[in-house]
């Protein structure tokens, strides 16, 4: 039987909020309570939290889960997974489950329900948690050369102006994703793999925190497991 591996990123380099990974939440912070709801959900045989950082990995330890120490000279994710998993002793077969702590409203039966669609699709490609983009992008607009807005998607953008008028789309809100061990290390592979399928949150669970407002609403709207 494959094992279930939960992988936890927390880099401590932001420059947009320093800090931010270890940025109070709940009854700890944001590391400690992406560890707890990854323990209260029952579903994986190893944790491991990596980091660059001794004082983050300390946590860790103290939260009694495995560690890793990851090397500054990585800077996207992929890469870090990458490099991570031959230093794991992890099985090509097994699930690699990636919970950033970025997204702390993600509750337990996210993290669950995202699993299952991983296994109902058997484990053929990755599941990635997203929300709804509240703008459509076929609306967007890019500034040119000359400094006037322009859109990004002209043949859709002058079709019409309302919202409801354009399909929907989708972003991912840095809370999940599944996929296995050996997808991870295909070659030329970005964070999501080819063609994932999506599990689709709430806006409400899907604030992803790069700066401190998004930090003080998080806060806000509570840190509770369930």
């Amino acid at each position: 039987m494959p094992n279930n591996i939960c992988f936890i990123p927390t880099r401590n380099s932001s420059t947009r909020l320093k800090g931010k990974n270890i940025a109070p939440f709940g009854s700890g912070n944001l590391t400690t309570h992406t560890i707890k709801q990854a323990k209260l959900c029952g579903l994986f045989d190893r944790i491991i939290l990596s980091s660059n950082d001794m004082y983050i990995l300390e946590m860790g330890k103290k939260e009694g889960i495995e560690t890793h120490f990851r090397d500054d000279k990585y800077d996207q994710l992929i890469d870090v997974i990458r490099h991570a998993i031959p230093e794991l002793n992890v099985d090509g077969e097994d699930t690699f489950g990636l919970l950033l702590v970025t997204c702390p409203l993600r509750k337990i039966i996210d993290i669950l329900e995202a699993h299952q669609i991983f296994i109902e699709i058997n484990r053929t490609c990755s599941v990635v948690s997203v929300k709804k983009n509240e703008n459509p992008i076929q609306m967007s607009w890019r500034t040119s050369a000359e400094g006037y807005l322009i859109p990004v998607m002209p043949r859709d953008y002058y079709k019409s102006t309302r919202k409801q008028d354009h399909y929907n789309t989708y972003c991912y809100n840095d809370a999940i994703i599944f996929d296995t061990v050996k997808n991870f290390m295909w070659p030329k592979r970005n964070l999501f793999g080819h063609g994932p399928v999506p599990y689709l949150m709430p806006w409400e669970r899907s604030i992803a925190i790069d700066y401190e407002f998004q930090l003080k609403i998080a806060q806000c709207l509570g840190g509770l497991d369930g």
